[in-house]
């Protein structure tokens, strides 16, 4: 008998045990389904414009076309920090409003750190490219003789100009992570922050165009030994620049759209040291592949750099 009451307890609480397993998966279950709901919701509410839409993309007309106005004006040896003065303020001035990206490559790197709606970005990216092509308008009808820039090195590629560019936009990027995450700093303080950010970055873009140049120079050298008269001939027939292309850069732009008003020295412009070529020789604009893959990859390598690291001495604090 007691045998009996013995077995018919443990099936009471086999029985029991068997519906709070049952109960537990439920819960799990309903737990794992709710969660893609909100993720849903959060993509439909990322694709809303901003309702100041036109503000912004003023702004950003406005402070690409004195960014670009000032690296186009700027004596070489200080434009780091003429650039960098200018851009404080343009982040001063705009920076509520915009953001302050003057800078294509800038617009990616946050959109790449996720700081930036992705249907914002093609608005950005105009607004920038519009203030910088106005900057241009404007030189031309200063100058009285026109602004033509040709596009003719568009496609041309230098690993050279292309570290180069990498290198100073991932410091200026990184720059600009670190003082847009420092809650403690006053507006003032963070636009000084983000300008000096550039000026490094040129700074730093600035020290390595040498080496590249050097490199180039002397492979070009090597060549001309080589070189025999009949394809020196081709070669003007052709109406070729003299020397290789890295020497025809006045150092590192950092930005897409400011690369598309800068224009490469020309043959006169090394001979010389003039700041002015002759008329009949082409102004090439720097804007290439080189420096617009590069840019935009150094964005996203140095914003992202900067969230790895902020993460890894959080994770460790």
């Amino acid at each position: 008998m007691a045998t009996k009451k013995t077995t018919q307890k443990a099936a009471a609480a086999k029985s029991t045990t068997k519906k709070s397993t049952t109960a537990a998966t439920k819960t799990t279950i309903t737990r794992v389904v709710s969660a893609p709901t909100a993720a849903t919701t959060g993509a439909k509410i990322d694709t809303k414009l901003p309702s100041n839409l036109v503000n912004i993309v003023i702004a950003e007309i406005i402070g690409t076309f004195v960014l670009t106005l000032v690296a186009l004006f700027s004596a070489y040896m200080m434009a780091p920090f003429y650039v960098g003065l200018t851009l404080v303020i343009m982040v001063l001035a705009i920076g509520t409003i915009s953001g302050a990206h003057i800078n294509p490559a800038v617009t990616f790197g946050l959109w790449s750190m996720r700081k930036l709606k992705t249907v914002l970005a093609p608005f950005y990216w105009a607004a920038q490219f519009i203030g910088a092509m106005a900057a241009v308008v404007l030189l031309g009808a200063l100058s009285g003789n026109g602004f033509t820039i040709h596009f003719d090195q568009f496609m041309s590629f230098s690993w050279g100009i292309f570290a180069v560019e990498l290198i100073g936009m991932a410091v200026f990027m990184f720059g600009i992570a670190a003082v847009a995450a420092r809650t403690d700093l006053r507006p003032t303080g963070k636009a000084v922050g983000i300008g000096m950010s550039l000026t490094l970055g040129l700074l730093v873009a600035g020290s390595l165009t040498p080496f590249v140049q050097s490199a180039a120079m002397t492979k070009y050298q090597e060549e001309q030994v080589a070189e025999t008269a009949k394809k020196e001939e081709d070669k003007a027939d052709k109406q070729e620049r003299t020397y290789p292309r890295e020497l025809y850069i006045g150092g590192a732009t950092l930005n897409p759209a400011v690369a598309l008003a800068v224009t490469e020295k020309t043959d006169s412009q090394l001979q010389s040291g003039s700041s002015v070529g002759t008329k009949d020789e082409k102004s090439y604009t720097r804007l290439s592949l080189e420096v617009i893959f590069a840019t935009l990859i150094g964005a996203a390598l140095g914003g992202n750099l900067y969230l790895l690291v902020s993460y890894r001495a959080k994770s460790e604090a």
